[in-house]
């Protein structure tokens, strides 16, 4: 690091040296800014410092031009959670060093690589090789500069925007960090155009996914299912042998034995002897911070999504397509993100006074949201204020466990649903050998107050989490109490996963499965019209060629999944 330093100060006390500074935003809420010292030479220094919900980021990365090469560095954090520490050298001949460390700077670098070499389809990653694309979107006007904005389209694994202005400066980049989550950069001078710039990101984001996937799935108004095994999950999963689904305008109109003279002439037929169905998986804690999320979760068995905070925008727009009949999406339903004032805050929307209050409950609801999600900062008043809003539209209350509290009074006043596991730890008590009787207070309360718990569990598992086998315990714990379990990620891994997770900490298969598809659908009150393979639910449907309660796993051998119309094979 010294000899970064020391080349910063050389750069630094060049005549010619300017800065540019940008400002870092997740979810619409600043946390951070980059500087890149820029040299007469074209040598570049970057350094970015955020704070993401109380955790301290920094990162310091040199493109230095050494003779006919480019020694590029870049070491320092690229999330909460993830590091780089890259040092390499490339000759610029149509290759570039795009990382995942979210540089704005480095886009504007690799774009004007991508000018030189004349604008071609793909530059070559220098990192890794891989190609990475690069397409025009289209142009608006440059408040600031005069002339025009140009937006391109970079996919390095995962589609970004970045706006240039005419002097192939970049001026804002949105697109999603290390870990998953929804992050914009945008150039100081452009401040002012930060949400138009952001809406327009996203407008291209879902029509290049839109454009790109049309052909994902196939169209068909009536669907016939013949010779399957059906998993019966209110008959303690009792198999139906050689029955037949008829689906009819995206509802299931008979389930039965096969009866071939039943399926109209036009159906389309599937041959789903010895597969095993199911119904659609869903995911209880998501967030959809990207167009290509959709396809991630549809691919994997998921066919209804509860996103648990995102940007107002970007959801209200994902929904709206979702609900198109021929987009390959699943069902989203989404709770509104509220939080306290905090530096360490998430997102752009608050819960900290009454009127702010109403009037952000309001525009969710309005807006067709179906819940409401507290985060870590909100206050014990306002959370009690929130509450007695929420019901007043007939949205639950669900989410975190606010920072310096324990979870009983939230439970007492109001929540509905408690996301991560994690947060019953500081509150069980590990006396006597018995968690069972040690924590009746709190269990009895959970069932007093009909709690559900979404607890997460690959958010440890797949991490590395230390204290995993605890939360296994304690998931084992309340749901043997009669606490009902719902299946989520978190965007961690798949619902197959944390169904997976859910046998390994000792449910039963049946029961991993029930918390991924019927008793989700009871917790939104949708029980009657999806969760289950029966007459008149939704046709959202699991094709597997293995049986999931002999192997759990069985639920990532999928054949086919159908969300309504739309017949998606593997």
């Amino acid at each position: 690091m010294k000899k970064v330093y020391l080349t910063f100060i050389v750069v630094l006390l060049s005549p010619f040296a300017c800065l540019a500074q940008y400002t870092i935003y997740k979810l619409e809420n600043k946390i951070g800014i980059e500087r890149a010292l820029i040299g007469n030479n074209g040598n570049q220094l970057i350094n970015i410092m955020a704070n993401d919900r109380g955790a301290a980021t920094s990162l310091a990365a040199s493109f230095l031009h050494v003779g006919k090469q480019i020694k590029y560095t870049s070491t320092g954090n690229t999330s909460r959670f993830t590091t780089e520490h890259i040092d390499t050298a490339f000759v610029a001949d149509g290759s570039f060093p795009l990382g995942i460390n979210g540089s704005i700077k480095m886009h504007e670098l690799f774009i004007g690589e991508w000018v030189t070499a004349g604008m071609p389809a793909f530059i070559t990653s220098a990192l890794t090789k891989n190609k990475v694309t690069v397409g025009v979107l289209g142009k608006m006007p440059d408040a600031v500069n005069g002339g025009s904005l140009t937006a391109l389209a970079i996919n390095n694994g995962l589609d970004e925007i970045l706006w240039i202005n005419e002097k192939n400066e970049a001026v804002f980049l949105s697109g999603c960090d290390a870990e998953s989550d929804k992050r914009e950069v945008i150039d100081d001078r452009y401040a002012a155009r930060f949400k138009l710039l952001s809406q327009k990101s996203d407008d291209y984001l879902i029509q290049r996914y839109l454009e790109e996937n049309k052909g994902l799935g196939q169209h068909f108004d009536i669907i016939a299912i013949t010779g399957a095994n059906i998993i019966d999950l209110d008959d303690a999963g009792k198999i139906k042998p050689n029955s037949m689904l008829l689906l009819k305008d995206g509802k299931i109109a008979y389930v039965g034995a096969l009866n071939k003279e039943m399926i109209p002439t036009r159906a389309h037929i599937i041959d789903a002897a010895g597969k095993f169905l199911l119904p659609g998986l869903w995911n209880m804690h998501a967030h959809l911070f990207h167009p290509e999320y959709l396809k991630r979760e549809l691919l994997s068995g998921v066919t209804t999504v509860r996103d648990m905070g995102n940007e107002f925008d970007l959801i209200t727009k994902l929904k709206s397509i979702a609900d198109s009949t021929g987009v390959p999406a699943p069902h989203i339903l989404a709770a509104g993100l509220l939080d306290g004032d905090s530096p360490n805050a998430l997102g752009a929307t608050r819960g900290s006074n009454e009127a702010g209050i109403k009037a952000n409950i309001k525009k969710y609801h309005d807006a067709g949201f179906n819940q409401i999600k507290i985060y870590s900062y909100i206050k014990k008043g306002d959370f009690n204020t929130i509450v007695k809003e929420a019901r007043s539209y007939n949205m639950d209350v669900v989410g975190h466990l606010p920072n310096g509290y324990t979870i009983g009074y939230f439970i007492d006043n109001g929540m509905n649903s408690i996301s991560h596991i994690h947060y019953f730890m500081n509150n069980m008590k590990f006396t006597g050998g018995d968690l069972t009787s040690a924590n009746k207070p709190l269990i009895d309360k959970l069932l007093e107050k009909k709690i559900y718990l979404d607890p997460t569990l690959n958010v440890y598992a797949l991490t590395g989490d230390k204290k995993v086998d605890y939360y296994r315990r304690f998931v084992k714990l309340f749901f043997d109490s009669g606490v009902p379990i719902v299946a989520g990620t978190d965007n961690e891994g798949t619902v197959a996963q944390e169904v997976q997770n859910y046998v390994k900490a000792g449910l039963s298969l049946l029961d991993a499965i029930r918390a991924a598809t019927i008793v989700p659908a009871t917790m939104m009150k949708m029980n009657n019209e999806s969760g289950s393979i029966e007459q008149g639910k939704k046709a959202d449907i699991l094709l597997l060629n293995k049986n999931p309660l002999e192997d759990i796993t069985a639920l990532n051998d999928i054949d086919t999944v159908i969300k309504g119309q739309l017949i998606f094979k593997k």
